[in-house]
């Protein structure tokens, strides 16, 4: 048998004990044993837990015994916990000292952020992807997490540091944060050595300047070759989405009234969704209609079309006559990936630099604000709770200009 720890801190008769703790677990968990036989198994991994964690928590210690509080708690000090009985106590000190790898709590903190949905599925899947690509096969990760000092994390930051930009580093360091805070909150660990790192003393690479938007006439080429190809949802939607300021997942779920064709009302997205799976990958995705991203206060909207964004809808409705959503390809919804897939083609098949979907929002808010639209005017078109939000769109400008027709603009 492998065993998942070991260190030179244990002695040949404590590697032993930990080894047959093991052992035992592995049979109380896969064995068929009746109710006597549970129980008899049970106890003795108890007594040898209890044998190998008195005999490092008391190493250095004079007293030999567990204190017991007044209220009938037991607690521990250095490292400090408290539990309702000496059990419990044993056990909180046993997945101190051997149960708990950075990787196990990594683990127990995803799928408890999974569970709570205190944070998006979208943060939680590119959390997952930084582990695995950064912190999963270091000798951090192997670590048991009470182990892990301050130079440890600090080794890690500097081979990190000189090869990422600080956004980058940033986005790691974040993981890493979270998943000290979860073991600080849930008394795994009582503090985090990733505190008060002294960071500032690293070096970072300098970030490639970043295009955000499709220019003017990197849009006119665009809309002009679609045109010229086959006319399904994807290459309409694609069209359609340079019409107006919309999210792709607002396209997706968009449904229209014909007897008021040139206005449109966004009132829903159509996202995929996936569950987290036991193995920490993601199941295939489940489309779900929701309100649109933001405060339905001000993501629910309407927004007026230039002729040919009503042309693209009229076209879309002799393909998906009776589809309940406008954009439906073969029967089915789009998806955010075959969009941006058809997009990056098309985009190289004209040899222009591929920005997403989401790009194409900053493209139009770009060109009615150079066009003379004020901020605060485009603001409500974006879905926007905040002007801040509608500034890094548009970028920072200093100067006010007097409102435009909006559909005019992007006709």
């Amino acid at each position: 048998m492998q065993n998942k720890f070991q260190t030179p801190e244990l002695t040949a008769e404590q590697q032993n004990l930990y080894n047959t703790i093991i052992a035992l677990q592995s049979l109380i968990e896969s064995a068929t044993l009746n109710t006597a036989e549970m129980s008899q198994y049970t106890d003795m991994t108890y007594a040898k837990k209890k044998k190998l964690v008195s005999e490092i928590y008391f190493k250095d210690k004079k007293r030999k015994e567990f204190y017991a509080c007044k209220d009938g708690r037991y607690k521990s000090y250095n490292p400090q916990f408290i539990a309702p009985s000496e059990k419990e106590l044993v056990q909180k000190l046993y997945d101190y000292y051997f149960n708990n790898t950075l990787e196990d709590i990594y683990k127990q903190w995803v799928q408890h952020r999974a569970e709570t949905q205190i944070v998006s599925q979208k943060t939680i899947e590119e959390d997952i992807g930084i582990w695995n690509r950064f912190i999963a096969d270091t000798e951090l990760a192997r670590m048991q997490i009470a182990e892990i000092k301050p130079v440890h994390i600090m080794k890690l930051f500097q081979i990190w540091t000189g090869n990422v930009t600080r956004k980058d580093f940033n986005n790691r360091k974040s993981v890493l944060n979270g998943i000290f805070r979860h073991a600080v909150l849930n008394e795994i660990i009582t503090f985090s050595p990733i505190t008060d790192l002294p960071c500032n003393t690293l070096k970072f690479k300098l970030p490639n300047a970043s295009k955000k938007a499709y220019t003017v006439e990197e849009r006119t080429m665009l809309l002009s070759y679609l045109r010229t190809l086959e006319q399904d949802a994807y290459t309409l939607a694609i069209q359609f989405a340079f019409y107006g300021i919309f999210r792709v997942g607002e396209i997706k779920g968009l449904t229209w009234d014909t007897k008021n064709e040139n206005i449109i009302t966004i009132k829903q997205q159509l996202v995929e969704e996936r569950t987290l799976q036991d193995d920490m990958t993601f199941s295939h995705p489940h489309r779900v209609l929701k309100d649109p991203k933001g405060n339905p206060f001000y993501s629910i909207r309407t927004e007026e079309l230039p002729e040919a964004g009503i042309a693209i809808l009229r076209k879309m409705k002799e393909l998906n006559p009776n589809g309940k959503l406008v954009f439906m390809h073969e029967g089915r919804p789009l998806t955010t990936d075959t969009f941006n897939r058809r997009l990056k083609k098309y985009c190289g098949e004209l040899g222009i630099t591929y920005l997403s979907s989401h790009k194409i929002r900053f493209t139009n808010a770009s060109m009615l604000f150079d066009a003379g639209v004020k901020a605060i005017d485009i603001q409500p078109l974006l879905g926007h709770s905040n002007l801040a939000m509608t500034q890094h769109y548009i970028g920072q400008r200093t100067t006010e200009r007097d409102s435009t027709e909006m559909a005019r603009i992007l006709a």
